[in-house]
C-alpha cells in the first residue's frame, strides 16, 4: 500500500472511531438523563428526535419536542422550539438535548435554550459534537462550538471565533 493510501485508510478509520464514539457518549449521556427521571419520579424531556432507533441511537423520551416539523422521526414529537417552551417550571426530572446545539444561530440562542431547559427540568443532560470531529467541522448547519467545562459549558461562534457565554450549572457532559 501507497503512502498516500495508508494515510487516507487511517484517516477514514479515525473518523469512524471518533463517530462511534460520539454515538456511544450520546447513547450514555441519554441512560444517565433517563436514570435521573426515573430515579425523581418525573417525566424525561427529549429535545430533537431521533432518526432511528436502534442501539446507537436513543430512544425518545416520555416527551420528545423537535422544531422541524417534517422531520422523519422514529417516535412520536411536539413541534416545539428548545428557546421558549410552554412547559411549566421544573416539570421533568430531566431533559436530554443531543446534538442540538450547535445548530442554533447563535450564542445567544443556545444560551436562551439551556435557560429554558434548566427552567423546566431538574437536571440538564448534553450531547454534543467533538471539535476532533471532521463531520462536525464540516457540517453547514453547525454554527456553534458548545465545549464541557468542569460545571457547564462554553459556547463559541464558529464563523466569529468568539467566545461569549460560559453557561454554568448545566448537567455535565458525560463521556
Amino acid at each position: 500500500m501507497k503512502l498516500g493510501q495508508s494515510l487516507l485508510v487511517g484517516i477514514g478509520i479515525g473518523i469512524i472511531m471518533n463517530e462511534t464514539n460520539e454515538l456511544m457518549e450520546r447513547r450514555q449521556v441519554f441512560q444517565q438523563a433517563r436514570l435521573y427521571a426515573d430515579a425523581v419520579r418525573k417525566p424525561l424531556l427529549v429535545v430533537g428526535t431521533p432518526k432511528q432507533v436502534a442501539w446507537f441511537h436513543h430512544p425518545g423520551g416520555d416527551v420528545t419536542i423537535d422544531i422541524d416539523p417534517n422531520i422523519d422521526s422514529a417516535v412520536p414529537y411536539q413541534i416545539m422550539d428548545v428557546r421558549n417552551m410552554s412547559f411549566s417550571d421544573k416539570q421533568f426530572g430531566a431533559s436530554f438535548i443531543s446534538h442540538v446545539l450547535e445548530h442554533l444561530d447563535s450564542i445567544d440562542d443556545a444560551s436562551k435554550a439551556i435557560a429554558e431547559l434548566r427552567r423546566v427540568s431538574d437536571k440538564v443532560f448534553v450531547a454534543i459534537p467533538h471539535k476532533t470531529s471532521l463531520l462536525a467541522w464540516l457540517h453547514p448547519r453547525h454554527h456553534l462550538w458548545v465545549l464541557p467545562t468542569g460545571d457547564g459549558y462554553i459556547i463559541e461562534d464558529r464563523h466569529l471565533d468568539i467566545t461569549a457565554a460560559i453557561v454554568t450549572g448545566v448537567g455535565r457532559h458525560y463521556g
